[in-house]
This record gives structure tokens, C-alpha cells and sequence, in this order.
């Protein structure tokens, strides 16, 4: 684990809430010197805890639906589970890849743009790789909202959140438009002037154009992929079964998750369970004081919960390949 000081938290907290924030931002909110924080930037990428600078994309707006899988892996060696991790990253339809601890092996995030092309991934998956399928759990999100990670700084609540999955519904964008999200994608640093040399347009056209993205809602934000362990952090999903509860008791849980400065997604699935959260917390003590206040606010409508371990992202991009 990494030590770092207050300073430091501060920025990674900035950077997590917008990491396209120019460095006169940033020294300005932290207190520091211009060059200060290019230097810890420089360093945390160095140490591994920063891995990435990434652009929020809500793919929905692009017509794509958002597919869970869920594989239980049976009679598989160590070289087997690679090779079936290496076949599904190579995948272009398969933006996010876990490892998990728990019910399941892995977790898989597929966009397709028709259920034709999903039903041709799962296919092809099954026909390869049929005899160490066990349990296979497949829903569609419907709407997916993260929260930055307020625990950062030891804060109480969390006051603002950013939905960037939902329902299909493609907005008319153009190939220009989707060249520079393809280029601010994996990298939500990158100077305008690189963007527009590499497309061959000025930069006005470049600063216009990711405007009226964000202005559609196309680009939700700018995030920072962190090494959750180097943080001292653990990584956890769990899911809530509910029974009796009306419309108002589940907008009363959902308002609990919102603000809860640990829980750092909150998963809406049809065909999954009633509430899906993941949260990131330093070990199990405070997970398990997290479920147990969550238990003791809504015993009325909990029936029944289970948690899992998320402990190695194998593929981490916010678009398709294709």
C-alpha cells in the first residue's frame, strides 16, 4: 500500500471527479503550486496508482445495450481460465472483464447494438468453451450511476451523481464526433491540439464538438482508474434481494446508496436482483458495517442479500472497439 498525504487524497479526489481538470484547476482547489501537482501526478502514475485517465461514455446514447454476464467456470486449470479470459478480451464487444470471488468467476459488461449480435457472441462463447460453463447469469442493465469516491477524503456523504448507463436510444452523431471519442476514450487527458492534428481539424472544431457530446449528455465525465489495492482499498458487489416494498421505500434505499461515500455504483438490472451496489472499502470489518447498517435501516424489505469480490479488472474501456 501506498502512503499518501492529505494533499494527495485531495487530488486523487479531484481527479476522480473530473480528470480533465487542467493542472491550474487542480493546484488551485488543492492549494498547491502548478508544477506541485504535475510532480504527484507524475509520481502516483509512476507508483501504479494512477492506471488511467478515461472518458464516462454513455453508450446507450450511441444505441448500444448493455449486457451482465456472469460466468461460473467448472473443471478448468489455471491455463484453461486464461485462455477463456484472453479469447473473451479480445472480444470487441466486451468493454469490462472482472475477476470475482464468490457465486461466479467473472464478470462481463458486452455491448452489442441487436440482440443478434448478442446472441452471436453467446454462441460462439458456448460453442468454444460449453464444457466449463457451470452456472451462467445474464441481464441487461437499464440504467447504471457511479458517485465519486467521496471516501477519499474521509467524507461523510456524497452529494453528487452521474448516471452513464442507460436505455438505448441512439443519438445522431457523426463520424467525426465518434473518432474523438474513440481518441479522448482511453485517455481523458489528452490535449485538444493532439486531437485536432490527428483528425486534421483546428481546435475550435475540436473544443466545439466535445461541448455539444456533453452538452447531449454523450460524455458524461472524466474519471481516473485507480489501483484499488496500492490505495489500500478492497473492491465488492453485492446484491439485494427485496420483498413487500413499495415504489417510495425502494427511492428511499436508492437515496441511501446515493449518498453513502463507499458505495460507488449503483446497478438498475432487468432480470437481476432488486438493488445491486458496489462498493470499495478497506477490508471486511467495514464491509460487513456497511450491509449491517443497510440490514438495520431496511429490515422491513430485505429478504435476502449476497456479496462478491471483485479482485482483478481484466479489460477496463468505456466504447467499443468497433
Amino acid at each position: 500500500m501506498i502512503k499518501l498525504d492529505k494533499k494527495d487524497r485531495k487530488l486523487l479526489y479531484e481527479l476522480d471527479l473530473n480528470s480533465r481538470q487542467s493542472y491550474h484547476k487542480l493546484a488551485k482547489k488543492i492549494g498547491l503550486s502548478k508544477d506541485s501537482v504535475i510532480y504527484r501526478i507524475k509520481k502516483l502514475q509512476a507508483e501504479g496508482v494512477i492506471k488511467q485517465f478515461h472518458t464516462i461514455i454513455d453508450t446507450g446514447k450511441l444505441g448500444y445495450t448493455s449486457f451482465r454476464l456472469y460466468l461460473d467456470l467448472v473443471k478448468t486449470t489455471p491455463k484453461d481460465k486464461d485462455d477463456i479470459i484472453n479469447y473473451l478480451k479480445s472480444k470487441k464487444c466486451v468493454t469490462w472483464m472482472v475477476s470475482i470471488d464468490g457465486s461466479y468467476d467473472l464478470g462481463i459488461w458486452v455491448l452489442t447494438k441487436s440482440v443478434k449480435e448478442m446472441n452471436n457472441f453467446w454462441k460462439e462463447l458456448h460453442e468454444k468453451y460449453n464444457k466449463f460453463l457451470g452456472n451462467v447469469d445474464m441481464s441487461v442493465f437499464t440504467k447504471v450511476s457511479y458517485f465519486p469516491r467521496s471516501y477519499l477524503l474521509e467524507k461523510k456523504y456524497n452529494d453528487k451523481e452521474f448516471a452513464f448507463i442507460t436505455e438505448p436510444e441512439e443519438l445522431k452523431i457523426d463520424g467525426v464526433d465518434f473518432e474523438i471519442l474513440k481518441l479522448i476514450a482511453p485517455n481523458a487527458r489528452i490535449k485538444i491540439t493532439e486531437i485536432a492534428s490527428k483528425l486534421d481539424l483546428t481546435t475550435k472544431t475540436i473544443i466545439s464538438r466535445i461541448k455539444e457530446l456533453e452538452r447531449k449528455n454523450i460524455i458524461i465525465g472524466y474519471r481516473t482508474l485507480f489501483d484499488l489495492e496500492k490505495l489500500g482499498y478492497q473492491y465488492f458487489k453485492v446484491h439485494f434481494v427485496l420483498q413487500d416494498y413499495t415504489k417510495e421505500q425502494e427511492r428511499e434505499f436508492r437515496n441511501y446508496i446515493k449518498q453513502h461515500p463507499n458505495i460507488i455504483y449503483d446497478n438498475e438490472v432487468l432480470g437481476g436482483s432488486n438493488i445491486e451496489i458496489e462498493i470499495q472499502v478497506k477490508d471486511l470489518v467495514e464491509l460487513r458495517g456497511i450491509i449491517g447498517e443497510i440490514q438495520t435501516k431496511f429490515f422491513k424489505i430485505i429478504e435476502d442479500y449476497k456479496q462478491m469480490s471483485f479482485y482483478e479488472e481484466h479489460k477496463f474501456v468505456f466504447l467499443p472497439e468497433s
